[in-house]
């Protein structure tokens, strides 16, 4: 009898009512896809100031090392501005959107923008160039951040559609 009293007890918190359950799925999609927003927002950061502060800090060495020769003050001030400060506007707008719970989503759709362009002239500048190594070394972390972002959108409004409405 006992052992009967215990397992309808145990039972008890598993049984609950179906809203319960599909309620704790979707706060755990939710908890998911808010962390990966994060991590998506937080590399992006990384990446566009890694970019943005090499061209900015030393244009000429920057361009070196994609093999640009810049053979003027005109070229260094364009490969600051073009090659630096844009990628720096987009660190900080991934950095607003990382501070912001109610912006994760906007950010990372900003994200999915920009890399999903930068991954297109990329894959037509291979067609049309040839694939270059240093090109082709780029293409799987791109992908990877165009993939976790896609996948983390994706997750949000799924957990959004799924979320009970309010009475």
């Amino acid at each position: 009898m006992r052992d009967r009293v215990h397992a309808s007890v145990a039972l008890t918190p598993v049984v609950g009512s179906t809203g319960e359950l599909k309620e704790r799925n979707v706060k755990t999609a939710e908890q998911i896809a808010a962390w990966l927003n994060r991590f998506v927002l937080l590399a992006t950061t990384v990446i566009f100031t890694a970019i943005g502060l090499r061209f900015v800090v030393d244009p000429a060495r920057g361009a070196a090392e994609s093999g640009i020769s810049l053979g003027s003050a005109l070229a260094s001030t364009t490969a600051r501005v073009g090659l630096g400060a844009f990628p720096l506007g987009f660190a900080i707008v991934t950095l607003v959107c990382l501070l912001s719970k109610r912006r994760l989503v906007t950010g990372v759709s900003f994200v999915v923008a920009v890399i999903g362009s930068a991954l297109i002239v990329r894959l037509l500048s291979i067609l049309a160039d040839g694939p270059v190594p240093q090109s082709l070394r780029l293409l799987p972390p791109e992908l990877i951040l165009l993939t976790l972002s896609v996948a983390s959108l994706l997750l949000e409004l799924r957990s959004r559609r799924r979320l009970p409405k309010a009475a």
